[in-house]
């Protein structure tokens, strides 16, 4: 009877504790903000030649989580450039920075970020990695970059903005 009574007492506390934490409400368009980057000058080994590896950090939140693609998904998409990371890059020229086309294009793909695709609120970081070869870069170049993510239902999040990037700086 004491241990039908303690069980009792613990599904009582695990109700009451999980009643406190509601699911978050977001907007099932995502949303972004721009947190940080980081930068490692890499020498590819196939090439030889440096290149600067960027990984951009922007933290998202989305009401329905539907964001990412699947490896089918994903092989559709690249057929017609329908990227879901976009990349909007500029370039400082005199002082000002002006849109620029680089050879390959920046945008890209993320994976999926929910395995069990079941709706439902999605917040974190997305980490979104670019290269940039030395040989094809100025020296002492300095970037910034407009992102946006584009979730599964074709919803735009919002365009967030990175800080000045410098490149080639060896």
């Amino acid at each position: 009877m004491r241990n039908l009574g303690i069980l009792f007492l613990f599904l009582a506390l695990t109700i009451g504790i999980s009643s406190c934490f509601k699911e978050p409400e977001f907007s099932f368009t995502p949303a972004i903000e721009y947190r940080d980057f980081s930068k490692d000058i890499l020498l590819d080994k196939f090439i030889g030649a440096n290149k600067d590896s960027i990984v951009i950090n922007v933290h998202f939140q989305d009401g329905d989580g539907d964001l990412g693609l699947g490896e089918e998904d994903k092989a559709n998409a690249q057929k017609n450039d329908d990227f879901n990371y976009i990349i909007k890059p500029y370039r400082m020229r005199n002082g000002v920075f002006q849109p620029y086309d680089p050879l390959v294009p920046l945008s890209g793909y993320f994976p999926l970020l929910k395995i069990d695709e079941k709706p439902g609120p999605l917040e974190g970081t997305l980490s979104y990695t670019i290269q940039f070869f030395h040989s094809f870069t100025r020296k002492n170049d300095t970037l910034r970059f407009d992102i946006q993510i584009k979730d599964r239902a074709g919803n735009l999040s919002n365009v967030t903005e990175t800080e000045p990037i410098i490149v080639n700086t060896l």
